[in-house]
């Protein structure tokens, strides 16, 4: 029982270190690369931190879809976030990055629905890159 409350009290410390000092909140905006399909797009998301918790809106650009709302997490300076698209592109989104500063950078998975598997619509893989304004 002991060793589980050192865990609790641990887990507890690095979200506090996460909400000071190495917060995903801001104005991120830059681009992404969708891998498969060799397109590249503008990308926005507006983050809102709670603790280790994220919630906000992600706006893609040009010739890329599945803006919307967004949702995830982050620990240490590790940030997993999934978007669901404007409910007419029928994909979820998961962008895993890194914060470096003002910098967030990783690679993001493009997973369809099985309405829009029936409309043809594959798993796609990218890159992105954002800068916090």
């Amino acid at each position: 029982m002991e060793s589980l409350s050192k865990k609790f009290i641990l887990a507890g410390a690095a979200c506090v270190l996460v909400s000071c000092s190495d917060s995903a909140e801001g104005i991120w905006m830059g681009e992404c690369r969708n891998e498969t399909i060799g397109s590249t797009a503008g990308l926005q998301m507006t983050i809102k931190q709670d603790g280790d918790k994220l919630h906000g809106i992600l706006i893609l650009k040009d010739d890329l879809h599945g803006s919307g709302n967004l949702n995830g997490f982050i620990f240490d300076k590790d940030v997993t976030i999934r978007s669901e698209g404007d409910g007419q592109t029928f994909v979820n989104i998961t962008w895993s990055g890194r914060l470096k500063g003002d910098t967030m950078k990783g690679t993001y998975r493009v997973e369809p629905t099985p309405s829009a598997e029936l409309l043809g619509r594959s798993i796609q893989n990218g890159t992105f890159i954002l800068q916090r304004k």
